[in-house]
């Protein structure tokens, strides 16, 4: 086979596609991993969000995660108080916070779910390169945290090693 200057080999090609892959990988894997952190407050409550609607529709107290709801007798009825981290909020308020805490939850767990982080991963196409990112997610994970990962002596092409070395330089370079 000849090889003319300035033109990629298809090997080549191939491992700057996992490069590529990886990389984008990378990257949403890590927004996610910071969306989680910036709105953990927000998937606790889509949590208990069930519970603390149920307790407000009965008019019962309950204690659930960030959420407190008492209920006091009054002569004519019951009077509910909710509270949200310690800070008393209207009844109202609070389904309000609840109700985009669930929105929020719902766009995290559709966006951040592992087949969308690995979607560019998938495109390469190689089998390797997906089984490796498939098997590895929590190991990649912690090149958001500065990590390096370790792929001597895995059984994989040396050609997928070399993709996702490229994948995490082109990632950390980036940053």
């Amino acid at each position: 086979m000849q090889v003319i200057k300035g033109v990629p080999t298809p090997l080549e090609i191939v491992v700057g596609e996992i490069a590529k892959g990886y990389a984008n990988a990378l990257a949403r894997l890590c927004e996610c991993l910071r969306l989680k952190k910036e709105y953990a407050g927000d998937l606790e409550l889509a949590s208990v969000a069930d519970t603390v609607m149920k307790a407000l529709a009965e008019e019962r107290p309950v204690e659930a995660g960030p959420v407190r709801v008492e209920v006091r007798k009054k002569i004519l009825g019951r009077s509910l108080r909710a509270f949200l981290r310690g800070q008393e909020v209207d009844p109202d308020e609070l389904l309000s916070k609840i109700s985009q805490a669930r929105s929020r939850a719902a766009w995290l767990q559709s966006d951040c779910s592992d087949s969308a982080i690995l979607e560019p991963v998938y495109a390469t196409n190689d089998r390797d390169a997906i089984e490796y990112a498939v098997r590895h997610l929590d190991e990649l994970s912690k090149v958001c945290g500065g990590a390096s990962l370790q792929l001597e002596g895995l059984d994989m092409p040396q050609y997928v090693k070399e993709g996702i070395r490229r994948g995490v330089e082109r990632f950390l370079a980036g940053r």
